[in-house]
């Protein structure tokens, strides 16, 4: 009982939110992945490989990464039918010096560019800064991936730097962009992301 209580803690069941709802992955939400992860376009925003995967590595990736005890991994519902639309996790957690790597897939393309994807990284950072307790959040991006940037952006992440020419896609060299945000700066964001980061009434009542 004392192990689900310290998971419970740092990983809760699920997190809810205005437009969003995180919850723990389940084995059900495999088909999704593999047929968002054979979406040609997704892997090139998100993967260094250009060959496809095949589905014995997505289902390896699915168990390591998102089911794994020790993974910190949420399916991402579009609110209020609970629909699956991406998933999200923390990864490389850096208990000294409290740190920790952000990773978010929008898979269904009908739910890019509505704010899906900003409300599910401000609940993360929330839960980051004031349940994990973390100093830095920090991540990567392809640096042709310019919806991105900006909707990281627009939560607060500040581009740190560049790994120039880490990508070649197109017929050309792409800087891979490293981007972070402090704890003391989503303090002072927080108040703006407020309205988001509580449930509607019509969502406690689901989620109870």
């Amino acid at each position: 009982m004392e192990e689900v209580l310290a998971r419970d803690d740092w990983h809760p069941p699920q997190i809810i939110g205005r437009q969003v709802a995180l919850r723990r992955p389940r084995p059900d939400d495999l088909p999704a992945v593999i047929r968002w992860y054979h979406d040609p376009e997704i892997a090139r925003l998100t993967r260094y490989q250009t060959r496809p995967m095949s589905n014995a590595e997505i289902e390896r990736f699915f168990e390591i990464r998102l089911l794994s005890p020790d993974a910190l991994a949420y399916s991402i519902l579009e609110l209020p039918d609970w629909r699956l639309a991406g998933f999200t996790t923390f990864s490389a957690f850096d208990a000294d010096n409290a740190s920790v790597l952000f990773h978010i897939t929008i898979g269904e393309r009908d739910a890019w560019g509505r704010g899906l994807g900003s409300e599910a990284t401000a609940l993360m950072l929330d839960h980051a800064f004031a349940r994990l307790g973390v100093h830095r959040v920090g991540l990567t991006v392809f640096g042709y991936n310019e919806r991105a940037i900006r909707a990281y952006q627009k939560v607060g992440f500040r581009i740190e730097g560049r790994l120039r020419d880490a990508v070649h896609r197109d017929g050309r060299w792409w800087d891979e962009v490293a981007m972070g945000i402090l704890a003391d700066e989503w303090a002072e964001l927080r108040a703006h992301w407020a309205a988001v980061l509580e449930p509607a009434p019509e969502s406690r009542a689901v989620a109870s």
